[in-house]
């Protein structure tokens, strides 16, 4: 009994091991799986079954272009698959199909047909718009032989920012000879008429030359309504330091006729002068400085054809000298009155005092005046000396700086 007990035990260990070795193989090896499994979760699912929608159609096809490639000598480049060009910037939508906005939004071609610039919202014309740099040549009738004057070059600009006629004189060209060797010493001057600052405006004295560069900018403050009433003379003259300086010709601009609400680039032939200005006169004086005793001395010399002021057709003048600080009077002085005199002589030295360092800062207004016993005495005209004048007045204020200790004389038209 004992012997067939052990024998039974021993047979079940085996069986027990035996099963367990197998259950492992099944667990850890799925090759050996049941096919039946497979079969059952699969047909669990019923999308098998079903046809395939239009949409999943789609999807699938975007799914199955896959990137092709393209090989190029020495380069391998993946290149995907062509898609939908759209007339809109805005990106695709994922069904792949262009709503109706995208439709409505087309592109703007920068695309160029006979100069003009093509786009959905218009047309673009360049030929439209001015350019600054028109240049507007004045021309005259020419009555008969008139003897060539030359040309003047300027622009003009209104600035609306400032409310400043703004008047660039650049240059003139072929001007006729006026002296005796055969050259000329021309200069300009820019008168607004009428104008209400009554300022002097002229150039600087350009030496010996026909074709002579000034390149000077003027401003005369004013509105943009009030210059269609205006006129602008420019007047050419040629300088001469010991007699008259005489006129060379003029340009006439009727402001009214010229757009100046932008820059405008004008050649003009100087045409004979048919209005003569007011004549007040022009007078000789002379000025030196001498650094050691910082002294600056004004010799008035003399006067010529000075404007008649009193009932009788004569005048009373005398010359009346101011220094002046940055535009404020520090001091003046003045000559003796030579009585029933247009072209009075004086020779009277005036001497100011200046430090050497503040003559930079200093100016000179130099006024002729009608002496009236009785009631108050008139002004004839003036002239101003500085360096920052215009014209021969800072042109004589240069010569006196680089010929110190030496007197330099010149004539100044007197001006109101």
């Amino acid at each position: 009994m004992v012997v067939l007990f052990v024998v039974i035990a021993a047979a079940c260990v085996c069986i027990i091991v035996i099963g367990t070795a197998f259950g492992f193989r099944k667990k850890s090896d799925p090759g050996i799986l049941p096919l039946y499994q497979d079969w059952s979760s699969c047909c669990s699912s019923s999308c098998c079954c079903r046809e395939t929608t239009e949409t999943d159609k789609q999807n699938n096809l975007l799914v199955t272009q896959s990137s092709q490639e393209f090989f190029i000598p020495k380069e391998k480049v993946k290149v995907q698959p062509p898609s939908r060009t759209h007339s809109s910037t805005c990106p695709p939508s994922p069904t792949g199909s262009n709503s109706g906005s995208d439709s409505e939004q087309g592109s703007i071609s920068s695309e160029s047909t006979n100069g003009l610039f093509e786009s959905e919202i218009g047309a673009v014309k360049p030929d439209l718009y001015a350019k600054s740099n028109d240049t507007l040549v004045l021309q005259h009738e020419k009555q008969g032989k008139v003897k060539k004057l030359g040309k003047l070059h300027f622009k003009l600009k209104f600035d609306f920012d400032k409310s400043d006629l703004n008047v660039n004189v650049i240059q003139a060209d072929s001007l006729p000879k006026m002296d005796f060797g055969g050259s000329s010493d021309p200069y300009v001057k820019v008168f607004l008429i009428p104008d209400e600052d009554r300022k002097l405006r002229q150039t600087s004295v350009q030496r010996r030359t026909l074709n002579p560069t000034f390149n000077e900018i003027f401003k005369f403050p004013t509105t943009y309504d009030e210059l269609q009433n205006k006129t602008l003379f420019f007047t050419v003259y040629d300088f001469d330091k010991f007699s008259r300086h005489d006129v060379i010709g003029e340009v006439k601009v009727v402001l009214r006729e010229i757009d100046v609400s932008r820059e405008v680039d004008v050649w003009s032939d100087l045409q004979p002068c048919t209005v003569k200005q007011a004549e007040l006169g022009d007078l000789l004086f002379s000025l030196s400085y001498l650094p050691t005793a910082e002294r600056l001395t004004v010799v008035v010399m003399k006067a010529r054809n000075l404007k008649a002021m009193d009932i009788n057709g004569s005048s009373d003048p005398y010359v009346k000298v101011s220094l002046l600080q940055n535009g404020k009077r520090l001091k003046k002085k003045k000559t003796a009155v030579r009585k029933n005199n247009r072209n009075p002589v004086w020779n009277e030295a005036l001497v100011f005092n200046i430090p050497t360092e503040s003559l930079k800062h200093m100016s000179l207004e130099v006024t002729v005046v009608d002496y009236d016993l009785l009631g108050h005495s008139e002004i004839i005209g003036k002239c101003d000396i500085g360096p920052l004048c215009d014209g021969t007045g800072r042109e004589h204020w240069h010569d006196m700086l680089h010929a110190q200790r030496k007197p330099t004389a010149m004539w100044h038209t007197l001006h109101d």
